[in-house]
């Protein structure tokens, strides 16, 4: 810790935790201390630890061929986009490879830019979208963008996230090439949009041309219970970014949109060195060959069950003020900073992840079983409760 603390930028709230190893939704650090992960490596561990399938397709490419720049052709890339096109929305199927969600995204925001004769791009409020310049440029946090105003672009205009009222910016203004939105916020605190705004936004923007870009980084993949979370709400995007889980582990994501969009970039345009590299790829088949829809709908239930033992664990709680949720993507909001209590709830041997100043957020590995989510739970409700003793009623 010492040594990471001295040498690594200081860029990331560093916990005190030193992880050794791990499998299935349980770490083990290198005390032997157990944590239930509910953080997933910020959603990226969707199958949990020591997946098996994952192991022996990583093993076998690097024994094949380990590296092939995308100039060249490989067998394990078209195995992994003939998968990918058996999920991802009818008709999205021409594809940017890269490594990063923040990539996908700026592969996104020039593929808009070059289709449309307007520049202007519409993000919402609590949006995060990375922290490239980009990316960074649609992303709200005032916290992120501050330090590099001179950096973003400049033609990109914020709207009240899952606000009606809002939408009528979109519908009077001829300017925009695009709008970017999250399913479901994540970092911005686990906000799930109503079905009507959803839809209206789908109408608006086909009826004025406007591309619609779902930022599907973390909501994607079945986390939420469904494939895809725009799938909750009967629509469909002209533009999906993916990433976190869909390379098991090994740095990969993807911007899929309808080729009328895709082919506007040219060759140069967006390049990745690493992007699509035979390791990630053997990696992504493996995880998407286990995406079944039993799986997808285990996260569901098991979304439902966290939520509900929380609930009743926390009934009488003055500090939490909602517990929201959808498929293993959840929210505890408090009445107060979390920092204490989630330092407190890590000390009893659970790994929540957090959102602005008030909320605990969770992204479990979807292979979580009930025995420990209902663990995790109490736990979690456990470190609540020993810090409502501290507050005033």
């Amino acid at each position: 810790m010492n040594y990471e603390n001295e040498h690594i930028a200081n860029t990331y709230q560093r916990l005190p935790v030193n992880v050794l190893n791990g499998n299935g939704a349980i770490l083990h650090d290198i005390n032997g201390k157990r944590y239930i992960d509910m953080m997933g490596g910020y959603g990226v561990a969707i199958l949990g630890y020591g997946n098996k399938k994952i192991k022996e397709a990583v093993c076998r490419q690097f024994d094949t061929i380990p590296i092939a720049h995308a100039s060249e052709y490989t067998a394990a890339r078209e195995e992994f986009i003939k998968n990918l096109t058996g999920i991802v929305p009818a008709g999205l199927d021409k594809f940017y490879l890269g490594n990063t969600g923040a990539e996908a995204i700026e592969a996104a925001i020039k593929v808009v830019i070059k289709s449309s004769k307007n520049h202007k791009i519409i993000a919402m409020t609590n949006s995060y979208h990375g922290k490239t310049a980009g990316a960074l440029s649609i992303t709200y946090s005032e916290k992120y963008r501050q330090s590099f105003g001179d950096l973003l672009i400049k033609n990109v205009e914020f709207i009240r996230y899952n606000n009606m009222e809002d939408l009528d910016k979109i519908r009077k203004d001829n300017d925009i090439s695009a709008v970017f939105f999250e399913p479901v916020q994540g970092e911005g605190g686990i906000n799930i949009p109503d079905r009507d705004y959803v839809r209206e936004l789908r109408q608006i923007t086909e009826e004025k041309g406007i591309i619609l870009v779902a930022d599907e980084i973390q909501s994607g993949l079945g986390r939420t219970g469904k494939m895809w979370a725009h799938e909750h709400f009967g629509i469909k995007p002209d533009i999906i970014t993916i990433g976190k889980g869909i390379g098991g582990g090994i740095p990969l994501s993807v911007t899929a949109g309808k080729p009328e969009f895709m082919d506007n970039l040219a060759k140069g345009e967006q390049s990745s060195t690493t992007g699509g590299n035979p390791i990630a790829m053997a990696s992504g088949s493996a995880v998407i060959e286990q995406l079944t829809d039993d799986l997808i709908n285990e996260v569901a239930v098991k979304g439902e069950l966290f939520r509900n033992t929380l609930k009743e664990y926390l009934a009488d709680s003055r500090i939490v003020k909602e517990i929201r949720g959808l498929g293993l993507m959840d929210a505890i909001e408090l009445r107060v900073k979390f920092l204490p209590v989630f330092m407190d709830i890590i000390n009893r041997g659970v790994l929540p992840l957090y959102s602005g100043i008030n909320i605990l957020r969770m992204l479990p590995p979807y292979v979580i079983s009930d025995t420990e989510i209902t663990e995790a739970a109490k736990i979690m409700s456990e470190g609540i409760k020993s810090y409502n003793k501290e507050v005033a009623p």
